[in-house]
């Protein structure tokens, strides 16, 4: 499947993004970050330097992934959450919309809220 990343974002050079992936308009993917294979990186999200996002994985509008965050396979990000610097997130992760994620989640499941809590 192509790689598909609209006229209006930027993506650096220095990344890699798997196939089936889609870059929205206004999204940023910065250096050295790679994201999987039939991903959605949506309008305006954030994915800052040296992070990973796993295979089938939504990050939804609006988005701030800072540096050094890994996050698993098959996650969804809900818009408008913040990620802190250097944390990491299991697969099969749920985190509703405007989550401030601020410590690793290790375990599958749906979080949300300021400060994020698990609810299921």
């Amino acid at each position: 499947l192509p790689v598909i990343v609209a006229n209006s974002a930027i993506v650096s050079r220095h990344c890699k993004i798997g196939s089936g992936t889609i870059i929205m308009h206004q999204a940023f993917v910065n250096a050295n970050s790679i994201i999987g294979e039939n991903c959605i990186v949506n309008s305006k999200a954030l994915v800052e330097h040296d992070c990973i996002i796993g295979n089938n994985c939504h990050i939804s509008t609006g988005t701030k992934i800072n540096g050094n965050v890994s996050i698993g396979n098959n996650c969804f990000v809900g818009s408008n959450s913040s990620f802190v610097n250097g944390i990491t997130i299991s697969e099969n992760v749920f985190l509703g919309i405007n989550s401030l994620v601020s410590k690793s989640i290790k375990e599958q499941g749906m979080f949300v809220g300021n400060p994020i809590r698990k609810i299921k």
